[in-house]
C-alpha cells in the first residue's frame, strides 16, 4: 500500500510539472534597435529606449501563468537582425510582436501603424493578429500595411510590427514618453496577447 501511495504521489507530481512551466506557450516581444543603433531620434528621445521601457511594462503587468513573455533584449544592447531572428525561431513562439516608433518630416503626422509580411510562413495568422491589435488601437483593418521587414518575413511564427507613434509629433511623443502613456500602451498590447 505504501508503494502504491508513493507511486501515486510521484505520478501527481509529474503531472503537475507537465502543466506548469514546460508546456507554457511563449510570446516574443521583439524590441527594435539598441546600443549603437538608436533607431528613430527626436531631440533627446530615442526609439531604442522607449520601446524597451514599454516592453518592460508589458512584462511587469503580465500575470498569466500559462503564457510566458520573452523579450529579444532586456537592456540597451545591440542584436543583429539575424541574431534576433535566430533567437525568436529557437523559441518557437505562439506569435511575435515587434515594437518600434515612427518619425516623419511632417510633424502633424501621427498615430499607430501596423505591418505584416505576406511572405511570413504564417501570413494568415499574422493578419488575424494584426486585426486584433488594430481593434484594440482603434485602427481600421484596411490600414494594416504589408512590408517585408526582416523580422516579419523571416520568423517562422505569426508576426506583427507595431509603430507605436511618431516621435516627431508632439501628441504622440507625450504619450510615448510619459509613464501613464507607456502603461496604457503596454496594457493595450497585453490585452491582445492575453486574448490570443
Amino acid at each position: 500500500m505504501k508503494i502504491l501511495t508513493k507511486f501515486i504521489g510521484i505520478a501527481l507530481l509529474a503531472l503537475t510539472f507537465a502543466f506548469t512551466g514546460a508546456n507554457n506557450e511563449i510570446v516574443v516581444i521583439d524590441i527594435g534597435h539598441g546600443d549603437k543603433d538608436p533607431g528613430a531620434q527626436f531631440e533627446n528621445v530615442s526609439e531604442k529606449d522607449l520601446v524597451l521601457s514599454i516592453a518592460k511594462k508589458i512584462v511587469d503587468q503580465h500575470s498569466n501563468n500559462y503564457l510566458k513573455i520573452v523579450l529579444t533584449r532586456y537592456s540597451d544592447e545591440f542584436l543583429s537582425l539575424e541574431d534576433r531572428t535566430k533567437k525568436i525561431n529557437g523559441l518557437n513562439p505562439k506569435f511575435v510582436i515587434s515594437l518600434h516608433t515612427n518619425l516623419n518630416e511632417d510633424e502633424s503626422k501621427k498615430g499607430t501603424e501596423l505591418y505584416i509580411s505576406k511572405n511570413n510562413k504564417e501570413a494568415e495568422k499574422s493578419k488575424q493578429l494584426a486585426q486584433n491589435i488594430a481593434a484594440t488601437f482603434g485602427i481600421e483593418n484596411d490600414q494594416i500595411k504589408n512590408a517585408d521587414f526582416g523580422i516579419l518575413k523571416n520568423v517562422n511564427s505569426p508576426a506583427v510590427m507595431i509603430e507605436l507613434g511618431f516621435l516627431s509629433n508632439d501628441e504622440d511623443r507625450k504619450i510615448m514618453t510619459s509613464e501613464i502613456g507607456q502603461i496604457e500602451l503596454a496594457h493595450k498590447i497585453l490585452s491582445v496577447i492575453n486574448k490570443d
